[in-house]
């Protein structure tokens, strides 16, 4: 299985000049972890939740304090990314690699075509038939007596 069917292709993002707060705020709304950067639709960077969190100061309310800077600043610089023709098993193995949990799917030019993420292979493992393929594996559930 390729790239192109897996991945999320109504992917929200971010302009570089956007404020953090902002993006926190985007990133919150929509229960996500990533938020790639770009800028007419080419890829910048990316924001993960973790790039939110070293930068941010947890207060005593629960909430995150960031600082007012500019998405181009606290992103990450040209992230691992992949064509739409990877395999699946190729972006598996770059996440673990990279200890990442998302991987840009990146076009001609450098257009940002889609996102997959962790979560997105885990879905895939439990609901193949989703997307009309059969895994490359079986499994068995084994007893522990």
């Amino acid at each position: 299985m390729k790239a192109n069917r897996l991945m999320t292709r109504d992917v929200v993002c971010v302009a570089p000049e956007t404020r953090l707060p902002r993006a926190w705020a985007i990133l919150r709304k929509l229960h996500v972890r990533h938020l790639p950067v770009t800028q007419g639709g080419v890829l910048c960077g990316i924001l993960s939740d973790r790039d939110f969190l070293v930068r941010g100061v947890l207060k005593e309310d629960g909430t995150v304090q960031l600082p007012d800077v500019a998405a181009a600043e606290a992103m990450t610089l040209r992230p691992v990314s992949c064509p739409p023709g990877a395999p699946v098993s190729r972006i598996a193995s770059l996440m673990l690699e990279h200890r990442i949990d998302s991987i840009p799917i990146i076009g001609l030019g450098g257009q940002l075509v889609g996102l997959v993420t962790s979560a997105d292979l885990l879905e895939l493992l439990t609901e193949p038939d989703r997307l009309g393929d059969t895994l490359p594996f079986e499994f068995q559930v084994q007893d522990a007596a």
